[in-house]
């Protein structure tokens, strides 16, 4: 259609073009959210990098480092050193001198040059065999034998050391059960079937429930804790894996609901009292015991959309102040001050409602509609909205030095589950799901308290159940 046939067809028929005007205004709006979905990637959203198009995703100039490649200056090098007492001296003494043949069996060492070996022992499986004799006493005729230890419960069982190198493979390295089952296989010449790597999981399952209740009990007297929360698959079934977690304690659940419902039976954040990172999903919101923090690094990247897909300039602003926001807290840690003075934590609050307030003005009012409910704002509009509203929860860090200024300890714990998907896809059943986060919460927690892992799985299989161990 030309201008002229527009114009004419606007006379003529003036409430078919009245309709072709509002389905163009709706088409055009609709194009435009479609093309702001497209340009979101995990530099300026919450989704995850795994997501990015790595075609059409625009190239971001990373800024070269001024450090050198290798150790820097002052960092402590962990290199192979000698031991005092090898564990075998292979000695390398001549027998006869190399040049007239004459005897040196007798004649002592002048020097003696020592290089050492470090290598894996030859691995190989071990069987030891419990001999339970039955004696009858020649005086009274009363038949004796001694008992068996009381981990050794069958005629033939696997012992603590091959169900704790299991556990480990699975959940701290999230190898399915069939490649644990080739690794040993490859090891030591012998076969454990995927079924008997369940049951060493739902063995540990099972004694660390008083560790698990314990871990809860513990996160709860903590001062600041960290929460976030991702999808996983249970065969075809989309459930969630939540983590609470402290620079101490970890605690890892699945749940088939993303909500309030799933952190309920966890047991957690309802007797919570203290501070809570999250990410401003909305169900956290709902726990009026405690006290919320939001986490920047996800306004940030929602700022950074604003800035490229906006040309917007309040963004901009509000993004390089609470980046010098956060530099300044680092920095006052670093001279070990409890908190900022009071004069200029008022200036920087000050700051922020400077371009909250200028940023209003950037925005008219929303088209009234004749739908039920508010009118649809800008994607920004929404984001400073939230940035006035939760304002004390935004700038938590700012006044409290407790607090993380981002809730990346709770993404760092989390981000694991993404890599097992990848390494070993969904899990087969639920309480395949749940074996792995309670074990993983006990992997988890002994690594936060620098306490060997194998150890403390050899531990968990030795004991009737773990309590106190990592806590």
């Amino acid at each position: 259609m030309t201008k002229q046939e527009a114009i004419a067809l606007c006379m003529i028929q003036p409430e078919v073009a009245a309709e072709i005007i509002l389905m163009v205004e709706k088409l055009e709006a609709r194009i435009k959210e479609l093309e702001a979905k497209c340009k979101k990637d995990s530099s300026n959203s919450s989704k995850p990098p795994s997501s990015d198009n790595k075609l059409s995703s625009k190239k971001r100039v990373q800024k070269s480092s001024e450090k050198k490649r290798g150790g820097q200056l002052g960092h402590k090098g962990k290199n192979l050193k000698m031991v005092e007492h090898p564990d075998k001296v292979v000695s390398l003494k001549p027998k006869v001198c190399h040049k007239c043949q004459g005897e040196l069996e007798n004649v002592s060492s002048r020097q003696i040059v020592k290089r050492q070996l470090f290598d894996f022992p030859q691995i190989d499986i071990s069987v030891i065999e419990y001999q339970q004799h039955k004696i009858k006493c020649p005086h009274c005729q009363t038949v004796n034998k001694e008992k068996f230890p009381a981990n050794i419960k069958a005629t033939t069982q696997y012992g603590e050391n091959i169900k704790a190198f299991v556990a480990y493979l699975n959940t701290q390295h999230m190898i399915p059960y069939e490649r644990v089952s080739q690794i040993i296989e490859d090891m030591v010449s012998h076969k454990v079937s995927t079924g008997s790597i369940y049951n060493f999981l739902s063995e540990g399952y099972d004694k660390l429930e008083e560790f698990e209740e314990k871990v809860k009990d513990r996160l709860i007297q903590e001062e600041v804790l960290n929460a976030d929360e991702t999808g996983v698959r249970v065969t075809s079934n989309l459930n969630w894996i939540h983590i609470v977690t402290s620079p101490n304690y970890v605690h890892y659940g699945i749940h088939s609901k993303r909500g309030r419902e799933a952190m309920d039976e966890f047991n957690i954040l309802p007797n919570y009292k203290g501070i809570l990172s999250h990410d401003h999903w909305t169900p956290y919101n709902a726990y009026e015991n405690i006290t919320h923090s939001y986490c920047n690094a996800h306004i940030i990247r929602e700022l950074q959309f604003q800035i490229d897909n906006q040309n917007s300039s309040w963004a901009k602003e509000m993004q390089t102040l609470l980046k010098e926001m956060n530099k300044v807290v680092i920095q006052a840690k670093e001279e070990n001050k409890e908190a900022l003075d009071a004069e200029i934590t008022k200036n920087w609050v000050k700051k922020y409602d400077i371009i909250t307030q200028k940023a209003l003005k950037t925005y008219p009012p929303p088209k009234s509609t004749n739908k039920r409910g508010r009118p649809k704002q800008e994607k920004g509009k929404n984001l400073l909205d939230r940035l006035i509203k939760y304002k004390e929860e935004t700038l938590r860090f700012l006044h409290d030095f407790r607090v993380p200024f981002t809730n990346n300890l709770a993404e760092r714990d989390l981000r694991m589950i993404k890599v097992k998907q990848k390494v070993s896809g969904t899990f087969a059943s639920f309480s395949g799901g749940e074996f792995f986060c309670r074990i993983k919460s006990f992997i988890g927690t002994l690594q936060k308290q620098s306490l060997s892992i194998l150890d403390g799985l050899k531990l968990c299989y030795r004991s009737e159940a773990v309590g106190s161990l990592g806590c």
